[in-house]
């Protein structure tokens, strides 16, 4: 995506934002939910093609729908579009099930020859990491929203059992089938079919769905493989196995390079072989890769720096599932502060998220509140989407707006971002006892007791951070920025 214009003055819709965020929080939303609705739901305006019930590639600056491939999108932003629509539903059962379940019926119109096809036209041809993704995506739909809708339960198998049926001797998988017989191991063609078989193991009786993901992780993870990086504990795209050996290189192709999307499936893989076997190992491995994640990628107070759908969104997802599984409230700490700087400095002007395929523009970590966009895309709008209501989904209502008078003063702190002393709005009803300091991954960094006016915060680490006290009776908590 590029930017025709960039605004040099304030903000049209960042009050606006702001405003509905708290309005709807008052009705007992949590923020998350109130932005992860609003993009949803421009999606379900913008770029719905209601004569296909599919979604459009893309929309111009002015909003308007750029026609192109019969009307409908690439197959790989549908698979995110799904996900994003689960996860509303999942929060807004009543608002989104219903468009979850005749979206995910639509998808047919994508296959051809037994087979998802990359694109809706004829004769499209068909990926290996395309149709793991949907046959994911359609499997999270039917176990997680619409488990009496066996039809979608069949239709995710179709993705898989291609897959599968692609393996060479060495399980190795390429993208295309252009590719077969080159001895390629493609890292979403094989770490995305392991993870499906894992979440199926959970429901059926058959013990090969289990059987196959403990094999594929042994084989994804062999440092011999050259797939993960025994350095870094990050996946690459690719490897090759040639003349006995294996290589990130072959075919005049190089498969080094890390992205998001190819490390955390695997971190998600082994959570479900923790959670199917009960075997300690894998939760170390999780922890070991999802720690890699964070350091490559996540800066606290400052986004991701990945692309949405190279990583971005399946970030939130994988910290958000191990937050579900050991409780650890770091995991949930990360997730919720990639998305609020999302939220917060992420969306245009327009009110949409990063979609370009390029790290000059793209990724999450980027203040893009004043820029007016060319072209909006479907797949970037649907990963932000589906982060922030990943996040929704296991946060409680935070009624802001219904927390009276001294709740509107938290919104007084100042300066914010603050270098040195930070200043609490002075109230005579403030009550002896704590404030309270958390860093982004929920440690307490700071205490002092009240009444205080200001604090010094000048020996804390620059990041965002958030302070608690209680005033009137209730307890009031705000987000700070320390540079």
């Amino acid at each position: 995506m590029r930017f025709s214009t960039i605004c040099r003055g304030r903000p049209r819709l960042g009050l606006l934002a702001g405003l509905l965020l708290t309005a709807s929080a008052a009705l007992g939303q949590n923020r998350y939910q109130v932005a992860g609705e609003a993009i949803l739901d421009k999606l379900n305006t913008k770029f719905y093609n209601a004569s296909k019930q599919l979604y459009v590639e893309q929309i111009d600056g002015n909003e308007n729908v750029i026609v192109e491939r019969g009307g409908a999108s690439y197959v790989w932003p549908a698979s995110h579009m799904l996900r994003a629509l689960r996860y509303g539903a999942l929060v807004n059962p009543a608002k989104y099930t219903a468009r979850l379940k005749s979206y995910a019926y639509a998808l047919d119109q994508y296959q051809q020859n037994g087979k998802y096809a990359s694109d809706i036209v004829p004769g499209a041809d068909p990926l290996y990491d395309d149709n793991a993704i949907v046959g994911l995506a359609l499997l999270d739909a039917y176990q997680q929203v619409l488990p009496a809708e066996n039809g979608l339960y069949e239709r995710s198998l179709i993705g898989l059992t291609y897959c599968l049926r692609a393996r060479d001797a060495n399980w190795g998988v390429p993208q295309k089938e252009a590719e077969l017989g080159w001895g390629k191991f493609y890292s979403q063609a094989t770490i995305l079919p392991a993870l499906q078989c894992a979440q199926l193991a959970k429901d059926s009786p058959d013990p090969t769905y289990l059987t196959t993901a403990k094999r594929y992780y042994e084989l994804i993870n062999d440092p011999a493989r050259r797939l993960r990086d025994a350095g870094t504990n990050l996946l690459n795209q690719y490897s090759f196995f040639s003349n006995g050996s294996w290589s990130l290189t072959g075919h005049g192709e190089n498969g080094a390079g890390y992205r998001a999307y190819q490390t955390t499936p695997n971190v998600q893989l082994a959570l479900r072989l923790y959670q199917r076997t009960g075997d300690s190992r894998y939760l170390d491995d999780a922890t070991l890769l999802a720690n890699a994640c964070l350091r490559q990628w996540y800066t606290p107070g400052r986004g991701v720096r990945e692309i949405s759908f190279w990583g971005g969104s399946d970030m939130v997802e994988m910290l958000v599932d191990f937050y579900e599984v050991d409780h650890n409230a770091q995991w949930l700490s990360a997730a919720r502060d990639i998305v609020d700087y999302l939220i917060d400095y992420g969306r245009d002007q327009l009110g949409y998220y990063p979609g370009s395929y390029s790290d000059a523009d793209g990724t999450w970590n980027l203040d893009r509140r004043y820029l007016f966009p060319a072209s909006v895309q479907l797949m970037g709008q649907a990963c932000a989407a589906a982060a922030i209501l990943r996040v929704a989904a296991v946060m409680p209502a935070t009624p802001l707006a219904a927390a009276g008078p001294a709740a509107s003063r938290a919104a007084d702190l100042f300066p914010n971002p603050v270098r040195h002393r930070l200043t609490l709005p002075a109230d005579p009803q403030r009550a002896p006892g704590r404030i309270t300091v958390v860093n982004s991954l929920g440690q307490t960094v700071l205490t002092t007791n009240l009444p205080a006016a200001t604090l010094d915060v000048s020996a804390l680490a620059p990041g965002v951070y958030t302070v608690s006290w209680q005033e009137g009776g209730q307890w009031l908590t705000k987000r700070f920025i320390k540079q």
